[in-house]
């Protein structure tokens, strides 16, 4: 996610798994929000402005989402060493977890869900990808620094590198592989909320309706459209002629950019 000043920050999603340790752990922002209650799924945050608790709260009331970031219960954080202080908050997902039943979450609840291969095997073609290019280089221009994403052919996905260097999970050690990586174009505005002591101005993002979208799968591309309906529903993508498009399965790196940008691919 694109956040004040240019910056991004991660909006990591556990659904099937979860790791030992998860972190650093932030604030949230409106972007969060429109995430978490698109899930039906539970926060876990730092804390935030006045103005997106306020948000929260409101979705939370109105039943869409729950939330268990550390201004609404303590059980589920520590602070690990050798970090800086912006950066050393981590949480326990088992315990938080436990929050979320404890806070009225304990139900089962039918996730909206992206459209997915039933296998890795299958034709780089099929899934709306008739019309796709080759694509084994992608560039995400951030601001800061851009994030490539190379197509590694032998694992079947995306490895991710920024600033010149790899990006690794420390659980494991191991690099990312994303077996999708989308780009999805969508108004994104500055709003009045003061996000830090520079009175850097937070943003907010257009997620409903539609617009254009650049997928990535299988070291090829394909740039159609986006679209969703309301705020509990999922995003679906299709390609230029209407065919909707299937992801393939595992890890999926999506990025909300400016309308304006452009992704760059390389065969």
């Amino acid at each position: 996610m694109i956040v004040e000043g240019g910056i991004t920050r991660y909006s990591v999603i556990f659904h099937s798994q979860d790791p030992k340790a998860a972190g650093p752990v932030r604030s949230y922002r409106f972007s969060d929000l429109h995430v978490t209650q698109m899930l039906k799924g539970a926060l876990v945050a730092s804390g935030a402005t006045i103005e997106e608790r306020d948000a929260v709260t409101t979705s939370m009331r109105a039943g869409n989402m729950i939330s268990v970031d550390d201004q609404r219960v303590s059980c589920c954080y520590y602070r690990v060493d050798g970090r800086g202080q912006l950066n050393n908050l981590f949480v326990d997902l088992a315990a938080a977890r436990d929050a979320v039943n404890k806070a009225g979450g304990k139900d089962p609840v039918d996730v909206p869900a992206l459209a997915f291969f039933t296998s890795t095997e299958h034709d780089a073609l099929a899934g709306g990808f008739a019309s796709s290019t080759p694509a084994t280089t992608v560039t995400i221009p951030f601001k800061r620094d851009p994030a490539v994403f190379t197509y590694d052919e032998g694992s079947k996905g995306y490895r991710r590198s920024q600033a010149g260097t790899r990006t690794i999970d420390p659980d494991g050690n191991v690099p990312i592989l994303a077996r999708n990586v989308i780009a999805i174009y969508t108004d994104i505005w500055e709003t009045s909320v003061k996000e830090d002591i520079f009175d850097s101005k937070g943003l907010d993002y257009r997620m409903t309706g539609g617009g254009k979208a650049s997928i990535f799968r299988d070291g090829r591309r394909v740039d159609g459209t986006w679209k969703r309906d309301g705020v509990l529903d999922m995003f679906t993508f299709y390609d230029g002629s209407g065919t909707q498009v299937l992801l393939e399965p595992g890890q999926s790196w999506i990025h909300f950019v400016y309308t304006d940008w452009t992704i760059a691919s390389e065969p």
